[in-house]
């Protein structure tokens, strides 16, 4: 059994050592920062501030493929980029990234896409 799955799906805690490394390995990769701040146009920067997010400062890990339906990703590196709280909660939000408007699934697939490309994860 995964470490993580103990406290349930998607419950990490601070002494779950595993995850802990896998946040400092992505921190390291994607330099403490927002991946989707640091790749968005000055035009998606632009209409991503008019929509009013919240806690931009704040960095949390975000899993590309959700733990709940690929826990064996759990403590994969290419399954968990730097996100702030905004981008994430609208990422599991199904939400644009930029607007904060409902989007397709394909459009949110493109997203993790591009977010994945601007961490330098190939796989």
């Amino acid at each position: 059994m995964l470490k993580g799955a103990e406290k349930g799906v998607g419950h990490r805690s601070a002494d779950d050592t595993q995850w802990q490394e896998t946040k400092a390995i992505v921190l390291k990769r994607d330099k403490g920062m927002c991946v989707l701040c640091r790749i968005m146009t000055s035009v998606e920067y632009g209409v991503f501030m008019r929509s009013r997010p919240t806690f931009m400062g704040k960095i949390e890990p975000a899993h590309i493929d959700s733990v709940g339906n690929h826990v064996e990703k759990t403590y994969d590196p290419d399954n968990v980029v730097c996100l702030c709280h905004t981008h994430h909660q609208r990422m599991d939000s199904m939400l644009d990234p930029i607007s904060g408007k409902p989007m397709k699934r394909s459009d949110h697939e493109e997203w993790w896409e591009r977010i994945k490309k601007g961490a330098g994860i190939t796989s």
